[in-house]
């Protein structure tokens, strides 16, 4: 009985392990952003929680992240935040841009997060884990 437990542990480290190395590659978009007036960061948080699910469900392959980042340290302008998305391809984030602009529920999660921000510095970077 007792090997149970261990062997489910096992299985969730290498789960983890697997997950942080596939993390490290890909691709990053950051888009810098400031809340519109009267909008808050749970507005954000909302949209950018359904633009994941979209396009995971609407990119082949998925595993498509996102994190909103807010500074602790140095500029900390009210309202100021930026999205870094992963993609694990060029063509999963070219894939995604397509499904926004084309498919009905992609347009009104893109409508409602421009309604919620205006971010106005958009950038590609290619990651290679170190």
């Amino acid at each position: 009985m007792k090997l149970l437990p261990t062997k489910i542990i096992a299985l969730v480290a290498m789960i983890g392990i697997c997950s942080i190395s596939n993390a490290d590659s890909g691709y990053r978009s950051v888009n810098s952003c400031m809340l519109n007036e009267g909008k808050t960061m749970d507005d954000i948080r909302i949209a950018n929680s359904k633009w994941v699910e979209f396009v995971n469900e609407n990119v082949e392959g998925g595993n498509i992240n996102s994190h909103i980042i807010t500074s602790v340290v140095g500029d900390m302008t009210p309202g100021k935040f930026q999205f870094v998305d992963s993609f694990p391809s060029l063509e999963s984030w070219a894939a995604h841009l397509t499904a926004i602009e084309s498919i009905a529920e992609g347009i009104a999660i893109d409508a409602e997060i421009r309604e919620a921000a205006i971010c106005a510095e958009s950038k590609l970077y290619k990651a290679e884990e170190s």
